[in-house]
């Protein structure tokens, strides 16, 4: 009996060509299956190199600890997701993110939290973060930031931290000292040689004006701008005598009568 097949060329030829496609399928397959072993086997797939970016609290090598990863581990063998969490556990990170980058290289990006003040302690100038929280190792090249003085109570330091935050650069880089007087109180000592005496809470409101202020006090030498209730100047020689600030001891000789002020009007 002759097979129906062999009557009907086409059929055959059909037959061929999908056995042929499945060979081909198979070898693909194959190849690639090959191809995967193979990287896995090879230093391509290894990690190379690890950079940090964005570290300035904490020195590159504690990121890199704290990720788990290290140079010759498997590329795809750890899991990102994680390496984020644990270096966001470190102090005054608020973020992190790590990616893999040029085939063979980890990148871990680091977003600390601002550095918004500084605190003298007997180690050295200490960091005071966004989040109100003082960095526990000095900082060895402080960063232009304001000094706190004398505030001991956590509660008016991060009272404080947040009204700086407020403020922008332009006016943050003009103070170089911010005292508590107590009870709220504050004094700020300004890189261009004024005291400012105020209270905590709403500074950041008030000194938002500090430029319009001084631009009406250039003919008055320096002194001490009080923004407590209104804004009122007063030159140093009134108040101290010899016409200095007394930034160190804080002391006031204010001769007969008191001294006189001069009401300064703001926009």
């Amino acid at each position: 009996m002759i097979d129906i097949e062999d009557r009907i060329p086409s059929l055959k030829e059909k037959r061929r060509r999908r056995t042929n496609r499945n060979f081909l399928f198979l070898l693909v397959l194959f190849l690639l299956l090959l191809a995967v072993l193979l990287y896995f086997q090879s230093p391509l797939s290894k990690v190379r190199e690890i950079r940090v970016e964005g570290a300035a609290l904490q020195n590159e090598e504690e990121y890199i600890k704290a990720s788990g990863i290290r140079t010759g581990d498997a590329l795809w063998g750890f899991s990102s997701g994680e390496a984020e969490q644990s270096v966001t556990r470190l102090a005054g990170v608020e973020g992190a993110e790590v990616v893999r980058e040029d085939f063979r290289d980890v990148v871990i990006r680091v977003d600390e939290f601002k550095t918004v003040a500084l605190v003298q302690r007997e180690s050295g100038f200490h960091p005071v973060l966004a989040d109100g929280s003082v960095f526990g190792r000095a900082s060895e090249t402080p960063p232009p930031a304001p000094i706190l003085a004398e505030f001991g109570e956590d509660e008016q330091m991060k009272k404080m931290v947040g009204e700086l935050e407020k403020l922008p650069a332009s006016i943050t880089s003009l103070i170089s000292e911010l005292k508590y007087t107590g009870e709220g109180s504050i004094t700020a000592f300004m890189t261009d040689g004024y005291e400012v005496r105020g209270v905590i809470s709403g500074f950041a409101d008030k000194m938002e004006y500090y430029p319009s202020i001084v631009s009406q006090l250039t003919e008055e030498g320096k002194g001490v701008i009080d923004l407590e209730a209104g804004v009122y100047f007063t030159s140093y020689e009134k108040i101290y005598g010899d016409g200095e600030s007394q930034n160190d001891s804080g002391e006031e000789n204010a001769g007969e009568g008191g001294p006189e002020e001069q009401e300064i009007e703001i926009p």
